[in-house]
C-alpha cells in the first residue's frame, strides 16, 4: 500500500480520487500502532478529508500507546464530515465511535461520555459503548458504567457479553475499593457485589452466556464482601455448566471462592474447594495456599495447615529457602519470609521446627543456626512487619525467647545450641 501511495501524484492525493488507497494505508498503520505514519499519510491529503480517511485516522488515535485522545477530539471537532449519520448533529457515527474509543482507552471517560451525549445514536458502535463502560470502571465510577449500560437500549444498541462483563468488572473493582475503605460518592451508594450478582442474572435472562471472566469477577465481588455462601453458589453453577459445555473453570474463580470462605470462617469449605481444584486438574498458586492456610490458621488447625504447606513445598509453589550471607560473608541457608503473610510465616517456621523434632535428631547432628529473614517490608514503619509474629511463635510454642539480630533487625537467628536444647526438651513427644 505504501508503494502504491507513493505512486499517487499530488493531484491524486485527494479524498475524491485517492481516498480508497489512503484510508486503507492509514488503517493499516493504525492497526500496527504506528500513529506517526498514519498521521503523515493523513496530513498528505490535498483538500478536505472524507469519512473513510477521518474514520481511519481516529482509529489510529485509539490504537496507539498512549492513545492520542486529544488529537482525536481535535480532528473530530474540526471536521465537517456528515457521512452516514442519521442523528440530528450530522456527524459521522463511525468517526464518533472511534474518537470515543480513543478517549476511553486513555481513561478520559468524561470526554467519551460527552461525545456520546452530543453525537450518540443508533449507529454508535457497541465497541465504543463497551470501551466507555470499562473506562468508567477503571476510573472508580461504577455508577456511570451502569448508567451507560442501561442507556444502550435508549440508543437502540443491544448490550453484548462484553458490555455486561465490563460492567461486572466495574462493580467488582468498586466492591474491593469499599473493603479497602477507598470510598467515594460513586462507590459508597451501593453494595456493589449485589449489583454484580444482578448483572449476572440479567445476562442469563437475556440469553447471554457469561464468560469465565464475568463469573470470576462476580465471585471476587462476593469474596470481597464476605458473602462466601453466594461465592460458593456461583462457583457451583459454573462447575455444573463446565461439565455440560466443557468450559474451563479458571484458577481465579477458585482462589476468590477460597478467599471468601476464609473471610467467612468456613475452613472446611475452603479445604473442600482445594480438593476440587486438584480434581479439576487446576494447579494452585501461592495465592491459593496463602488463603487456605490463613483459613486454617484462623481456625487453629495447625496440623492441617502444615499438611497443606508441605504440599505447596512439594509442588515447588512455596519455597522459603534461599542462600544469603552472614555477617562474616559466609554463605548460609535462610528461611526468607519477605512475601509471606503472618499465617503463612507461622506455618513455615512451625513446619521446620516440627520436622526437626520429628526426626529425633541428636545434639551432635544439629550444627547450623536457623536463620529467619522477616524483612523490613513495604508496610513497615519502625520494625519489620513479621518480626513480632515470628518472635511470639518461637516463645509461646517452643520456649525460644529471641529477638531481632543485633546486626540486622530484619533477621532472627535461632542458634544451633538453642535448637539442641529444644530437641532435648521435646524429645519425650
Amino acid at each position: 500500500l505504501e508503494r502504491i501511495y507513493k505512486l499517487l501524484t499530488r493531484g491524486e492525493r485527494t479524498s475524491n480520487v485517492g481516498s480508497p488507497i489512503i484510508s486503507l494505508l492509514i488503517s493499516a498503520y493504525g492497526a500496527l500502532g504506528r500513529y506517526g505514519d498514519a498521521k503523515r499519510v493523513f496530513d498528505s491529503l490535498e483538500g478536505p478529508s472524507d469519512a473513510g480517511c477521518l474514520r481511519a485516522i481516529l482509529f489510529a488515535c485509539g490504537n496507539t500507546s498512549p492513545p492520542k485522545w486529544e488529537e482525536a477530539l481535535g480532528l473530530l471537532h474540526s471536521s465537517d464530515i456528515v457521512g452516514e449519520s442519521i442523528g440530528p448533529t450530522h456527524v459521522d457515527a463511525i468517526a464518533v465511535s472511534n474518537a470515543m474509543i480513543a478517549c476511553a482507552k486513555a481513561d478520559e471517560w468524561e470526554e467519551a461520555l460527552q461525545l456520546l451525549r452530543l453525537y450518540g445514536g443508533n449507529r454508535t458502535s457497541i465497541v465504543a459503548f463497551n470501551a466507555l463502560i470499562a473506562s468508567c470502571g477503571r476510573s472508580g465510577r461504577p455508577d456511570l458504567a451502569m448508567e451507560v449500560l442501561n442507556e444502550m437500549d435508549v440508543f437502540e444498541v443491544t448490550p453484548d457479553t462484553v458490555s455486561f462483563r465490563n460492567a461486572v468488572i466495574a462493580c467488582n473493582q468498586a466492591q474491593h475499593a469499599q473493603r479497602l475503605n477507598v470510598k467515594s460518592e460513586a462507590t459508597s451508594l451501593f453494595e456493589w457485589w449485589e449489583c454484580a450478582l444482578s448483572l449476572l442474572r440479567r445476562m442469563q435472562e437475556n440469553g447471554l452466556p457469561p464468560d469465565i471472566q464475568t463469573y470470576s469477577s462476580v465471585i471476587s465481588a462476593c469474596e470481597s464482601a464476605g458473602e462466601w455462601q453466594r461465592a460458593l453458589g456461583i462457583l457451583q453453577s459454573l462447575l455444573d455448566e463446565s461439565n455440560n459445555d466443557q468450559k474451563g473453570v479458571n484458577l481465579f474463580c477458585f482462589n476468590s471462592a477460597i478467599s471468601a470462605c476464609e473471610k467467612g470462617g468456613a475452613w472446611v469449605e475452603a479445604l473442600e474447594l482445594y480438593e476440587r481444584m486438584k480434581a479439576n486438574a487446576i494447579k494452585p498458586n501461592t495465592i491459593t495456599f496463602g488463603s487456605l492456610i490463613l483459613a486454617l490458621d484462623k481456625a487453629g488447625q495447625k496440623e492441617l495447615s502444615r499438611d497443606i504447606y508441605r504440599e505447596g513445598v512439594r509442588g515447588r509453589i512455596l519455597n522459603p529457602w534461599r542462600t544469603t550471607l552472614d555477617k562474616a560473608g559466609t554463605e548460609i541457608r535462610a528461611m526468607d519470609l519477605h512475601h509471606y503473610s503472618a499465617a503463612l510465616a507461622r506455618t513455615a517456621v512451625r513446619n521446620h521446627l516440627e520436622a526437626l523434632l520429628e526426626k529425633g535428631l541428636s545434639r551432635a547432628t544439629i550444627s547450623d543456626d536457623f536463620v529467619i529473614i522477616v524483612g523490613k517490608g513495604l508496610r513497615s514503619v519502625e520494625k519489620p512487619v513479621l518480626l513480632d509474629t515470628v518472635v511470639t511463635l518461637l516463645a509461646d510454642e517452643y520456649g525460644l525467647r529471641l529477638g531481632a539480630d543485633a546486626d540486622n533487625e530484619g533477621r532472627i537467628v535461632v542458634p544451633s545450641d538453642a535448637l539442641e536444647d529444644l530437641v532435648d526438651r521435646k524429645s519425650w513427644r
